[in-house]
């Protein structure tokens, strides 16, 4: 017995399947996520077809990069190429350069000579040409001074002979870029947390460094010269330290085998109890010119000359020498000093240099010989901080190797000075006491510090978690046991989003007001094969929709709509066009939107590059001369040409095109441009990519039960589209039929009209157990799919 039912799909929530009585099952959340390549799901407006990316530029020298975000402001935001010692910097949609040059003219020679007057380049500069005119093949690329005079340059190692000749106009900016020590192997590992024009970066082999960002084009990179601390705990031994001095240069000398090459740039601290080793002040007392004497903790020496008599304020200053009645009192120290190591002589020799951040001399047991001595955390030895975050107005590190599970914050308000004490405003130094060590990898300020760890993660709050945390108010708690990768997560809404430390699962760590703490959802549940292979990176796209971009080891785009407040998650997964292989991303605000920048791995050529390219606005405003749906694209906006030329990135490649919201014949790039059947004055050129969705298995229909393990046919498909032009419909991908978008009514000579609307498609399927529909889109046009209605027999007999 046959049975002929209706059933609708539709897209919501990452669902794609029948909804039966409002009834979702895990199984179909895992089949979902498996059918739709390239098409993001979003709860209001169905499965819609990824934006293509647009090229913005190449790293330097081809090499592998990660891609960072800085954010001064949602109109100053940058995104940061890290490669192997160096940093460079993408801006409005292109790599950033210094003031540029207006180009006069450059010859067809061997190498080739630019004129650009008054040009102020030098031998070895990197300068990004462009707009040229003419000799197109040097555009939107990248060269390296050389031959500098006062008004020309060389572009190094090019031979522009066969080149198109000069016409006019053409710029050249010189590159920014930072030289940092951080190799290719390095760049994955770096933690970094900002503060307006400051990015701070840790690497666990690496001194902390900060990014500072000193004009709109300017940027300088310098390891943190901490001004006090952070400091072990103090020695416990029986091993003394001496000074030859306390001021200046200094010997310092162990009674044992204390010192190796790693302490070179690493703070000793020597402290001292002030009140036991020097008189007190006290009113009308008689004081001779270098008398030492202690208030307040604090120890002052008597500067002027001859025997006066104090009176009635004691000396309180916490800097330089100011006049108390008749006496001169000079600031000595607080009770600590420290130095900084410079070299090691031996085991128990090393040379230093007295740091006077917030004393004028070493104390006085230091020229003795004490055991009262500190390490500092920070040094080759002990390693350094590998997590490095920002709460409480107080900048935290915390990972080292010597001591993975400690935490150290600053001073309030003071981010790199880590002077320590009982006062609420000092530095703070905690380690987490646990069954095991727990190595932090990530902080992360939410309502209270997360500290995320390889098996475990953790909170720091005040005491009452209300409360600021103080050097005697800190609270740590142990919440869940997942453990995190090095992959940094991120705080997406109320929630942090954490890789887990296999990489093949994606954790949701929200607050639990029934528990009163934080509680783990795996959100990889809903379609746990997609991450399997492991995930390397991710950032969270805010606007337009609520989106998590991740990067899967083979390359792929992987994305979760996640709308957690209206109950909307759903996986998608993208290829990117041309074979290429994403390995890094991130995003930056950019108008009314997030813009999400990705390093893509290409072969061009017969050369391994990566594209930096971004992905381009969801919303063209209904007009299809706008829709952009090509990948490592470029447009061409102006009069109509039939030659598009600055495709240089691009060479030798077949290419997709829209040429005034008609799809064209694909070219293949060759002297970086490409002819066009026919002229056009708004060109959109690059990869092509194909977007796909396959419905589920058919589960409605059935006289006594599912149609499931059923023989069934469907004979009739509506799908319903939203502003869309092209597509194709059947029941496998051998076999699809192209659904007609243009009519009589309208011209051959122009566009197909974006098209809102039902299309009704006679459905060439056999018999099977299946039942499923694919729609694709293989042109560069948009397409969103809000439902399916699917005609169908099911056969109970």
């Amino acid at each position: 017995m046959a049975r002929v039912s209706t059933i609708v799909t539709n897209f919501k929530s990452g669902e794609i399947s029948p909804r039966l009585e409002g009834r979702i099952d895990l199984q179909k959340y895992n089949e979902a996520a498996q059918t739709l390549d390239n098409m993001l799901v979003f709860p209001s407006g169905g499965a819609t077809r990824r934006p293509g990316t647009s090229f913005a530029g190449r790293s330097k020298d081809g090499g592998k990069v990660r891609l960072l975000n800085f954010e001064f402001s949602d109109e100053q935001a940058y995104v940061l190429e890290l490669g192997a010692n160096y940093i460079r910097f993408f801006k409005d949609g292109g790599i950033l350069t210094e003031a540029t040059k207006t180009i006069s003219a450059i010859t067809k020679a061997n190498p080739a000579v630019v004129t650009a007057t008054s040009h102020g380049f030098s031998n070895g500069d990197k300068v990004f040409i462009s707009g040229v005119v003419g000799m197109t093949e040097v555009n939107n690329l990248e060269f390296t001074v050389a031959g500098v005079t006062t008004h020309t340059f060389e572009l190094s190692g090019i031979n522009s002979s066969a080149f198109t000749t000069y016409s006019s106009a053409g710029t050249a900016g010189k590159i920014v870029e930072v030289t940092t020590t951080y190799s290719v192997t390095d760049i994955f590992d770096i933690n970094y947390a900002q503060s307006a024009d400051v990015l701070y970066l840790a690497h666990k082999d690496h001194e902390p460094a900060k990014l500072t960002r000193t004009t709109t084009t300017s940027f300088t990179l310098a390891d943190i010269d901490f001004v006090d601390g952070p400091y072990l705990d103090e020695n416990i031994t029986t091993t003394t330290i001496t000074s030859n001095a306390n001021t200046g240069t200094v010997t310092l000398t162990a009674s044992a085998d204390l010192f190796v090459a790693g302490h070179v740039g690493s703070l000793f601290q020597f402290r001292e109890r002030v009140e036991v080793g020097h008189e007190a002040w006290a009113a009308s007392t008689s004081y001779a010119q270098n008398d030492l004497v202690h208030h307040g903790g604090n120890l002052y020496k008597k500067t002027d000359s001859g025997s006066d008599s104090s009176g009635t304020q004691p000396p309180v200053h916490l800097d330089g020498t100011e006049t108390y009645g008749i006496i001169d009192w000079q600031y000595q120290h607080s009770g600590t000093g420290f130095v900084k190591i410079t070299a090691v002589t031996n085991a128990t020799t090393a040379t230093a240099v007295v740091q006077t951040h917030n004393f004028l001399v070493l104390p006085a047991v230091a020229t003795a010989g004490t055991t009262q001595w500190s390490e500092g955390a920070f040094n080759i030895k002990n390693g350094f901080p590998r997590a490095v975050g920002f709460y409480e107005q107080r900048l935290y590190f915390a990972g080292t190797t010597a001591q993975p599970q400690s935490v150290f914050g600053s001073v309030s308000a003071d981010f790199e000075n880590h002077t320590s004490g009982t006062e609420d405003d000092a530095a703070i130094n905690i380690t987490i006491a646990s069954d095991k060590v727990n190595v932090i990898k990530h902080l992360l300020p939410a309502r209270f510090l997360q500290i995320l760890t390889s098996s475990s993660e953790f909170t720091l709050s005040g005491g009452a978690g209300t409360q600021p945390v103080t050097p005697t108010n800190v609270n740590v708690l142990r919440e869940t046991t997942f453990g995190s990768s090095n992959v940094r997560p991120l705080r997406a809404g109320n929630s942090t989003i954490l890789i887990q430390k296999g990489q093949e699962k994606v954790k949701e760590i929200t607050f639990d007001l029934d528990t009163d703490g934080l509680l783990g959802i795996d959100l990889t549940i809903l379609a746990d094969h997609i991450p399997r292979g492991g995930l390397t990176d991710m950032v969270w796209q805010q606007e337009p929709e609520l989106i998590l971009w991740f990067v899967h080891t083979d390359g792929r785009l992987i994305g979760l709509t996640y709308d957690r407040a209206n109950a909307a998650i759903g996986w998608h997964t993208h290829s990117v066009g041309g074979s290429g292989i994403v390995e890094s991303i991130t995003a930056i605000p950019s108008g009314a939107e997030d813009q999400v920048y990705v390093s893509v791995k290409r072969t061009i050529n017969g050369s391994t590059v990566r594209h930096i390219e971004f992905l381009k606005s969801l919303q063209f405003d209904g007009e299809i001369t706008d829709a952009f749906f090509v990948d490592s694209g470029l447009t061409y906006s102006g009069s109509a040409t039939s030659t598009i030329t600055s495709l240089n990135h691009l060479e030798g490649e077949t290419v997709s095109i829209l040429a005034d919201g008609s799809a064209h014949a694909d070219k293949t790039v060759s002297g970086g441009s490409i002819t066009l059947d026919r002229s056009a004055s708004k060109v959109h050129v690059g990869y092509s990519y194909t977007s796909t969705i396959e419905t589920l298995r058919l589960e409605g229909g059935a006289n006594d039960g599912v149609s499931q393990g059923k023989i069934k046919r469907i004979h009739g498909v509506t799908v319903r589209f939203l502003e869309s032009v092209g597509a194709e419909v059947g029941p496998d991908t051998s076999n699809l039929d192209r659904i007609p978008f243009r009519d009589s009514s309208m011209a051959m000579d122009t566009a197909v009209p974006i098209f809102s609307g039902d299309k009704e498609i006679s459905f060439p399927s056999g018999y099977d157990n299946d039942a499923r529909i694919f729609v694709r889109q293989t042109q560069p046009l948009p397409m969103t799919v809000t439902a399916i209605m699917r005609r169908s027999n099911t056969f109970d007999a």
